[in-house]
């Protein structure tokens, strides 16, 4: 029976303990930068470019307008990932909080499991450009706030896939052979002389 009731203590113990991990961290911050050798404008245009978003987030899958319109904000977008081999697809509600132009994105996603909130933000330096990502994630109750708190934690994994995806984001930003800006194309107008009567 004594061994019983030891069991049963450590059991309390451990819920203690990883509940307390989802009281004292709530919400795991963190974030990522990467310094780049293109023009803000270049890179601006690339982290916009939906057709790119598999080539630098890990799952990513698909993403589509359900409300409001595309790039103004308070638009809702449907995006599916893929956690994983083998495991289902994972829904999220995007929402545009905020953007402007070589400045800054922000992003509200809100699933099930959690809240998350991203902001990324641009800034040239000397003929480069700097992309720095600052991100939050929430768990929607205190079992999953106390997982990504131990994960963030003993793991460090919201931080290792956020790098991740950012190193891969800079990759795909150097080798970009799209072009964004075109200049316009010259139109040249032949003028036809017309032949009047007599002249």
């Amino acid at each position: 029976m004594k061994i019983l009731k030891y069991i049963l203590f450590a059991i309390v113990g451990l819920a203690i303990i990883f509940f307390a991990f989802g009281f004292i961290k709530p919400t795991v911050n963190y974030g990522h930068e990467i310094t780049v050798s293109k023009s803000v404008e270049e890179a601006w245009a690339v982290t916009q470019d939906d057709s790119k978003y598999h080539l630098w987030l890990e799952g990513f899958k698909s993403i589509e307008l359900i409300s409001g319109e595309s790039g103004e904000v308070g638009s809702k977008y449907k995006v599916l990932v893929n956690p994983g081999e083998g495991q289902p697809d994972f829904e999220m509600i995007e929402t545009l909080v905020s953007i402007e132009e070589f400045d800054h994105v922000d992003l509200h996603f809100d699933s099930d499991m959690m809240d998350f909130d991203q902001k990324m933000l641009f800034s040239d330096a000397n003929g480069e450009v700097k992309v720095r990502t600052e991100s939050t994630v929430t768990g929607k109750n205190l079992i999953m706030r106390s997982m990504f708190a131990i994960m963030e934690t003993f793991g460090g994994s919201f931080q290792a896939q956020e790098e991740i995806n950012i190193e891969a984001l800079k990759k795909v930003i150097e080798e970009n052979t799209t072009d964004y800006y075109p200049e316009p194309e010259v139109v040249e107008i032949e003028e036809v002389a017309e032949e009047g009567d007599g002249e």
